[in-house]
């Protein structure tokens, strides 16, 4: 993933001049582990969690379509019992996914609007508060992004965002469970909505 973002950094370095390049900041919130979030056969509560993310995102000239990386972090509370290994849980859960996107967005005089989708890796750590005695435990997976956005011009160089995202955490495990060949996991395949309001920055116009 290191390699791939510094391919896109030297791809929207090289071809920006008259092209357009934005960078984007933002903060939210959601709903993460909706699926194991509202199953009441197992003794997980996962609380409201913090989004973060940060975007940079390079359009061809007089297109609608663009190229995004993005870095989305999501952190929330972790309490009950992991029903896999009957371990107790009170700490939180991290998720950090990088992610390219492809984006459409259709421009009005003073708001813009579209919707994107594209594929990263995601990093989920599992840290315990300290009086319990249970490792760090992390995993690596692949992700599945599909997002809107509506954004409002508020000056020459700035936007205003709104960001919705449905992030499908590790697809290929999914798959294997819906299909019978594999056993279901704690946390990791699942699905998690965020919603993100924050500002784009023009770096090239």
């Amino acid at each position: 993933m290191t390699k791939l973002i510094l391919v896109f950094l030297l791809f929207s370095t090289t071809f920006s001049f008259g092209q357009k390049l934005d960078f984007g900041l933002s903060v939210g919130t959601g709903k993460s582990y909706l699926f194991e979030s509202i199953d009441r056969t197992v003794n997980v509560n996962y609380g409201v969690p913090i989004s973060f993310m940060t975007e940079i995102k390079f359009t061809p000239k007089d297109k609608n379509w663009g190229i995004k990386l993005r870095v989305h972090n999501v952190e929330s509370t972790l309490k009950g019992e992991n029903w896999v290994n009957k371990t107790p849980l009170n700490g939180y859960i991290n998720s950090i996914t990088t992610s390219l996107i492809l984006e459409n967005e259709i421009s009005k005089k003073h708001f813009s609007y579209g919707f994107n989708f594209g594929l990263g890796l995601t990093k989920e750590t599992i840290q315990q508060q300290q009086y319990y005695s249970f490792d760090k435990s992390v995993q690596n997976y692949t992700s599945l992004s599909v997002g809107g956005h509506f954004t409002h011009k508020i000056s020459k160089d700035f936007d205003f965002q709104i960001l919705p995202t449905l992030l499908w955490q590790d697809p290929f495990k999914t798959i294997g469970y819906l299909t019978g060949k594999r056993n279901a996991n704690f946390a990791g395949e699942d699905l998690t909505m965020t919603i993100n309001f924050g500002l784009r920055y023009r770096l090239t116009k």
